[in-house]
């Protein structure tokens, strides 16, 4: 093992350490794998979740929490389907939402790096992941952060409306609980360059990163909002 690997395991393990005596738990609700890494990317994230590296929106995921996720592996609704190439699993059983997102995350809950038809490693994994949403600490305050994708339908009043009624589902639980969502503004000029807060009511917060470009595309810095993590930076440093 090199220095350089050691380090790396010194770090995971003081991470490991500090998510676990933390008095929070910052975990991804979506819509895609830029949450999750975002969170990973500036060391607070607490684990992973069944929406970490997937697609799916928050219409689905509120009916998965209201039904404690009963059918998300069950094989009666789980499809292969292409994008592309590419081959992913789709679940249909959980497909129905308002016309407010982009369209790739509109046509079912998306296994997109999962094959949990087929392999059993990937299935046991998104079981544990059930398993901790399941479980989660009432002592701990859970932070569920969404990245909520750009697009013309984009609808920001009902989007907090839908965050409320998310939290609901944990609020009667008795888990103490926030959600956070952020979205893109795309702009002309470098210099309008900004994060604007935009919703802050009822345990939900939301915010607009005034952007040059949407986080898509071939360019891994773009894709991963790397370009753009001055402006992400300032809000992990107000949710914290």
């Amino acid at each position: 093992m090199t220095l350089k690997d050691i380090i790396k395991k010194l770090i995971r393990k003081y991470e490991n350490y500090k998510h676990k005596n933390s008095n929070v738990y910052y975990i991804s609700i979506g819509e895609n794998c830029l949450t999750d890494n975002i969170l990973n990317r500036f060391r607070i994230k607490s684990f992973s979740t069944p929406y970490s590296h997937g697609r799916s929106n928050l219409d689905y995921a509120i009916q998965l929490e209201k039904e404690n996720y009963c059918n998300l592996l069950n094989s009666e609704h789980l499809f292969y389907e292409y994008i592309g190439e590419t081959k992913v699993v789709r679940n249909k059983f959980y497909s129905k939402s308002d016309n407010i997102y982009i369209k790739l995350h509109q046509h079912g809950f998306e296994f997109t790096h999962h094959d949990v038809i087929n392999n059993d490693l990937h299935r046991k994994s998104y079981e544990r992941k059930l398993l901790r949403m399941k479980s989660l600490d009432k002592r701990k305050k859970i932070k569920f952060i969404y990245h909520y994708r750009h697009s013309n339908n984009k609808d920001l009043k009902l989007i907090a409306k839908k965050a409320e009624e998310f939290l609901i589902c944990y609020q009667k639980k008795g888990v103490k609980c926030e959600f956070i969502f952020f979205t893109q503004e795309i702009i002309l000029n470098k210099e309008e360059r900004d994060i604007i807060k935009i919703h802050d009511e009822n345990s939900v917060k939301g915010y607009s990163l005034k952007t040059l470009e949407i986080w898509q595309g071939d360019d891994q810095d773009v894709f991963w909002a790397r370009k753009d993590d001055d402006l992400i930076s300032k809000m992990i440093k107000d949710i914290k």
